[in-house]
């Protein structure tokens, strides 16, 4: 039975990619349609009516979710593709959705269809419940190595974190910090979804939004809710303008 798919994906890359890890890997799976467009998207799983759908989730003109939200038929199997952990993985795992992290790696991929393949109708998604379940606040751990073992930390606890050279010290809301040598570079790729609130203001700072207490425009120096001051590079100073919407 040749299962047919349609991509969508705002990177034509992401979709050749896609492509060629089928073309290879891949046995009676036919992409019927693709599309960098989410809008465009929709009309082609209308049209279309695939077995499969690959939704990249972090899209400019909406987001995966949101397209899900407008589709009128859903007698799909979805497989979400992202190069983010941060969207609820977990959640979608549970509902009985499948994703692909980018780079994909062929093993997944082979592993995601042959669930489809082996047990279609088990497959088939209550949206309403998966969407629910995304929309809920998602409670984000951080995993930390410190020299006292490792620790899981609520992201919303870190009130700003503080480059080292190769290490990166870590100020939580309880007044404990944290010295790691995972780099500051490295935090700023797990904590970059914008539900994290998470901003890069300085070359030695990475900021927690919801912990700004007030900018002092003379000193170009943002202060925290622990009274730490915060210097904004001039190269960050449109982001954060933006983010203060002024």
């Amino acid at each position: 039975m040749e299962l047919r798919a349609v991509i969508i994906d705002d990177e034509q890359k992401g979709i050749n990619t896609l492509k060629i890890l089928i073309a290879k890997h891949i046995d009676a799976v036919k992409i019927v349609a693709e599309s960098i467009s989410a809008s465009t998207g929709i009309i082609h799983i209308e049209n279309y009516k695939p077995d499969i759908v690959f939704l990249d989730i972090n899209m400019p003109e909406m987001n995966g979710f949101e397209l899900l939200e407008k589709l009128s038929w859903k007698g799909f199997n979805l497989i979400f593709t992202t190069a983010h952990q941060e969207f609820g993985l977990k959640a979608i795992k549970n509902n009985a959705v499948d994703y692909l992290l980018k780079p994909i790696d062929y093993r997944d991929l082979q592993f995601a269809i042959n669930k489809i393949k082996n047990n279609l109708e088990k497959n088939k998604i209550d949206y309403t419940a998966l969407l629910n379940t995304i929309n809920q606040p998602q409670k984000k751990k951080i995993i930390i190595n410190s020299k006292f073992g490792i620790e899981s930390v609520d992201a919303n606890q870190i009130i700003f974190l503080e480059s080292k050279s190769n290490y990166t010290l870590i100020w939580l809301s309880n007044y404990k910090t944290i010295l790691t040598s995972k780099t500051l570079k490295e935090f700023e790729l797990q904590l970059s979804a914008p539900e994290m609130n998470f901003m890069r203001v300085h070359n030695s700072f990475l900021i927690n939004l919801n912990h700004v207490s007030r900018y002092l425009k003379e000193q170009e120096t943002i202060i925290m809710i622990n009274e730490q001051l915060i210097p904004l590079a001039k190269s960050k100073k449109s982001s954060f303008f933006e983010w203060l919407q002024i």
